[in-house]
């Protein structure tokens, strides 16, 4: 079991919890119960990454899991949103954060809706937790592609669509309209998508900053995103340009990288 001390929970309570969140959030409110853990991303009205969540309930609140440097901005913009809605928004530090390969049985446990390579998310009530490594799970959704929160994506600049959250479960198209809906929904009708997640490998380096260029033959092609250096080799995500026949090999200052 990894325990994950970068995130952190919000609670939100009331009658109008589910429609508040709904225009908010591009995934379906409805599809989060105490059995069902769902992801979404909450946008700006551009249509650009502001935020990303695992929401479920429990019992008559709603449960947001979110990045620990993003949840005291993330709880002055739901009040910001919430104006006559009848919701109250809490600060929750008596959950603690966990993932897992083996499922327990226990309350709370869920199926990582991103992916079933990424096991289970596990939420409990704990007043102290041992200080886990996260750079094993960090490996394991880099090999699965799976890009989260501001490891990866860009504060008002990313476009999630780039970034395969359709593949990740996060958006839902069904659903009512949210702030942002307008350019996630053309993007994904008109097939716009001109950047994709891959994951690379380097053998010649054990850490890079995020962002860093990315080029093939004298022409960049895209950028690093969030790396972890495991078992000898530095694997990265990187956001690179779609083309017909797909380089297998570029290079970072010069050195070679595999893109996977």
């Amino acid at each position: 079991m990894i325990f994950l001390k970068t995130r952190s929970i919000l609670e939100i309570r009331g009658p109008d919890r589910k429609s508040f969140l709904q225009g908010l959030i591009t995934n379906d409110i409805n599809k989060a119960s105490d059995a069902n853990l769902i992801y979404a991303a909450m946008l700006n009205a551009q249509g650009r990454f502001l935020y990303d969540f695992f929401i479920f309930e429990d019992n008559e609140k709603i449960i947001l899991d979110c990045l620990s440097e993003r949840r005291d901005e993330i709880f002055k913009k739901l009040n910001f949103y919430k104006l006559k809605a009848q919701v109250q928004i809490f600060k929750n530090d008596n959950y603690s954060v966990a993932s897992c390969n083996l499922k327990s049985g226990e309350k709370f446990e869920f199926e990582d809706p991103r992916n079933e390579n990424m096991g289970f998310r596990k939420y409990f009530i704990a007043a102290n937790v041992e200080v886990s490594d996260e750079s094993q799970y960090h490996f394991q959704r880099i090999l699965q592609k799976i890009p989260e929160s501001e490891y990866d994506l860009t504060y008002e600049k990313s476009i999630i669509a780039e970034f395969g959250f359709d593949e990740l479960n996060a958006v839902d198209y069904k659903k009512g309209c949210y702030i942002g809906q307008e350019l996630t929904a053309r993007t994904h009708y008109m097939g716009q998508v001109r950047k994709k997640i891959f994951h690379i490998k380097i053998s010649e380096l054990k850490e890079i900053e995020k962002n860093h260029e990315i080029s093939c033959q004298g022409k960049s092609i895209g950028i690093v995103l969030s790396s972890v250096f495991y078992d000898n080799f530095l694997h990265a995500l990187a956001l690179i340009k779609i083309e017909e026949n797909q380089p297998q090999e570029c290079t970072i200052n010069d050195k070679k990288i595999s893109i996977l």
